[in-house]
């Protein structure tokens, strides 16, 4: 002990280049402010970081891998570099900008604010409304801790979710048998390839927490046990051990994690039950049962409580079941087209990073069979998620949320690639000695440092949240008694309709955001004053700086075509500016069109069930199948098995059947006539 705690010369300098590294790259970047941000160009805020802030990254890297060639593991130096990386990384906006970043964030609060003042759901104001569990969480936890203003908690979100996405990688390097330095790389990678961008105030960003959680815990407790040398060595470690009690616990967690996210997010519980099934199907997972249940829990929130989105919706929910071939063409090829030649860059970079990672992961489970270890849980962690592409487009975002659902299992792969030995034999322990795995760690680290910067703040220039933009809805929250109604521009009013703006955040079911066709010639204003004549009396059209960025970036609009819309609208007689700052500028019309101001109409509260004869006798079959298949499992799980056990697991086996089939009855029969 008293060895492992001394300091090593080589931890004291590397800990001393890790201030440095860290005063290299916060020093020069907090000195940022607005003026500087707004220099942005089509590769995002790695366009006005400082030279020094860009060497601070590089060399944070340059300290990790210098301790994976070190022959003894610093174990609290290794996680105050991993730390520092992840902070680094992610918290750089949240110091650097004057207003929390993401407009669909902001958007967020007004769930949570709608969920505070009325505590119920409106499924048709939003389809988010037939998922409220992550809403109604954390309006529950604001108000029992007294915050009023969550615009802070978006602010560093993003920072806190990342470092809480390590606490579940950390455990699930437990399943693994490999060395020190191949776990510590995996953790690594998996921090250097967060650049999705789905880690926003989200629920999404929460259930990929849960996730991770659910998958770590399988892996680590719940493998069935396998022989450990055959003609290859199992690439799973032993299962930690636990009593019958601790597996009941650990099973409750397990269903309490699914059911958490059940309710919170449409598409992580069927990436959680597709790897749980595959793990049971290549018997890598003793709880045979489970697969069953969570289909069941699954399959009733969506038949049964999720009815107001999927019964108006039901093209969009399962037009692109088996469609694989245009659901990948359209979240890969569909989204680099138009806009800036440098911003489509961005975009490039993204698909290399993403077919490079997953490259590294083949490689990786090659080299591991090279040495003669099989390699099957990680497999499926990483491929199982791409069955995501039969499901839907998911708004063109699949392929995003593919390779985040395949990250887990493809960075710890490519760790295993760099050092796939575990060092059981004198062998493997010589050719460690000489391996230059920790160079080709350098070489990647810095590759995967300088296209996270890139592909993760590529977009910045205008999914940054302006000051201006902030007064401006403000202004709009003031002014929607009873409603009103928000023009913003598009390039396409039918598939781009989430606008560049901090939307949403407050008065939810009083105000309509409205897209609206942006002229490409910045002369023909007059479809934008037929708009406003047409939304009604209290109506507003919204000219803001992170909007016409994007236009820019991604539709092609010219520099100068912001300038030359705003002289042009300013030219009609009809029209009066409302507010005017460095960000925004709103218009109104001079003369408010005739008629009555509409009185806000958020819907009935949800969750809405069209209850028939057979959805009754459904809902009971679902209910005592549920309750049946949990109480299946944990029997399972914590009762000494015996000839009672067995005959009471068999019965119970052959007593659901029934029931499942009256219940998938009853969901063919309200899909089909609900619709």
């Amino acid at each position: 002990l008293r060895e492992r705690l001394t300091p090593t010369r080589a931890g004291v300098v590397l800990g001393c280049l890790l201030v440095a590294a860290l005063l290299l790259y916060w020093v020069p970047a907090a000195r940022l402010d607005d003026a500087d941000l707004d220099r942005m160009g089509g590769l995002g805020l790695i366009s006005v970081l400082p030279l020094p802030t860009l060497a601070g990254a590089a060399l944070l890297v340059t300290v990790f891998a210098a301790l994976l060639w070190l022959r003894r593991e610093h174990k609290a130096l290794l996680l105050v570099t991993l730390l520092a990386t992840v902070v680094s990384l992610h918290a750089l906006p949240a110091v650097i900008e004057t207003e929390p970043r993401f407009p669909t964030a902001w958007q967020h609060l007004g769930f949570i604010d709608y969920i505070d003042r009325t505590g119920s759901a409106v499924p048709d104001l939003d389809a988010r409304w037939s998922w409220p569990g992550f809403f109604a969480a954390a309006a529950f936890i604001g108000r029992a801790c007294g915050v009023t203003d969550f615009t802070e908690v978006i602010r560093w979100w993003p920072t806190f979710i990342q470092l809480a996405y390590l606490a579940p990688m950390f455990l699930l390097v437990r399943s693994l048998r490999a060395s020190w330095r191949a776990k510590w790389t995996g953790i690594w990678i998996f921090v250097l390839c967060g650049w999705v961008g789905q880690d926003y105030f989200s629920p999404q960003g929460f259930t990929y927490l849960l996730y991770l959680m659910f998958v770590a815990i399988l892996l680590v407790w719940f493998r069935a046990p396998q022989v450990i040398w055959t003609r290859f060595r199992p690439g799973e470690a032993e299962v930690e051990p636990a009593n019958r009690r601790q597996q009941a616990v650990l099973l409750m967690v397990l269903v309490g994690l699914y059911a958490a996210t059940v309710p919170a997010h449409q598409l992580t519980p069927f990436v959680m039950l597709g790897v749980l099934a595959a793990l049971v199907l290549i018997r890598r997972s003793e709880l045979r049962g489970l697969p069953i249940l969570f289909g069941v829990v699954a399959a009733v929130w969506l038949g049964f409580m999720a009815e107001p989105y999927w019964s108006g919706h039901f093209n969009e929910l399962f037009g692109g079941v088996g469609g694989v071939g245009s659901n990948v063409s359209t979240s890969v090829s569909g989204r680099i087209q138009g806009g800036s030649s440098t911003h489509k860059l961005v975009l490039y970079v993204r698909v290399l990073l993403a077919g490079s990672m997953m490259t590294f992961a083949v490689w990786g489970w090659w080299r591991r069979r090279f040495h003669r270890y099989r390699e099957r849980s990680l497999l499926v962690l990483t491929f199982v998620p791409f069955l995501g592409f039969g499901m839907q487009s998911y708004g063109g975002e699949m392929a995003l949320r593919v390779f985040m659902f395949a990250l887990p299992g493809a960075a710890l792969l490519a760790g295993l690639a760099l050092f796939p030995r575990t060092g059981a034999t004198a062998k493997e322990r010589e050719k460690n000695k000489v391996s230059l795995a920790p160079v080709a760690a350098l070489m990647a680290g810095l590759l995967l440092m300088g296209g996270f910067l890139v592909a993760r703040w590529g977009n910045e220039s205008f999914e940054r949240v302006r000051p201006g933009e902030v007064a401006a809805m403000d202004y709009v929250y003031a002014h929607d008694r009873p409603t009103v109604r928000l023009l913003w521009l598009s390039n396409d009013t039918v598939n781009d309709v989430t606008p560049a703006i901090p939307w949403g955040a407050k008065d939810m079911e009083r105000v309509d955001y409205v897209p609206t066709l942006a002229p490409t010639d910045p002369v023909l204003v007059s479809s934008l004053v037929k708009a406003l004549k047409d939304a009604g009396p209290n109506s507003y059209l919204m000219i803001n700086r992170s909007q016409v960025t994007y236009l820019q970036m991604d539709a092609g609009y010219s520099a100068a075509w912001e300038s030359r819309l705003i002289q042009n609208l300013d030219d009609r007689q009809d029209l009066t500016k409302v507010l005017v700052n460095d960000d925004a500028t709103m218009y109104a019309l001079r003369t408010q069109p005739a008629g009555a101001v509409e009185k806000p109409d958020p819907g009935p509260i949800g969750p809405r069930i069209t209850w028939t004869p057979w959805s009754v006798i459904g809902g009971l079959a679902a209910v005592a199948l549920i309750l049946l298949l949990t109480a299946r499992e944990v029997v399972r799980v914590a009762v000494r098995p015996g000839v009672r056990q067995l005959r009471w697991l068999q019965g119970s086996f052959w007593f659901s059947l029934p029931l499942l089939a009256v219940l998938l009855a009853s969901l063919a029969q309200r899909f089909l006539t609900l619709n």
